[in-house]
């Protein structure tokens, strides 16, 4: 609930304009801060969001490895004539 500082009614934390006196809701900085739950449930829903990678196969490693060292002597044999 969000109190009207015209009047001093409790108003829904919805409501922009007073139901009781009918002057706009001034909200301030601690009215909009997010809670320690809206921070937990942002936090968990990020972390859900997020997917967890499977490392590589020992065949995966040995296939990149591979390629890595042909580039190498390729590039080797390139620079050195």
């Amino acid at each position: 609930m969000i109190k009207c500082l015209y009047c001093g009614y409790e108003c829904p934390d919805t409501a922009n304009i007073c139901p009781n006196c009918g002057k706009p809701i001034i909200k301030t900085v601690r009215d909009t801060q997010p809670t320690f739950d809206d921070i937990k449930e942002a936090l968990r829903r990020e972390k859900d969001g997020i997917k967890q990678t499977e490392p590589l196969s020992q065949k995966q490693a040995i296939i990149a490895a591979s390629g890595v060292l042909l580039l190498a002597f390729i590039a080797y044999q390139f620079l050195t004539g």
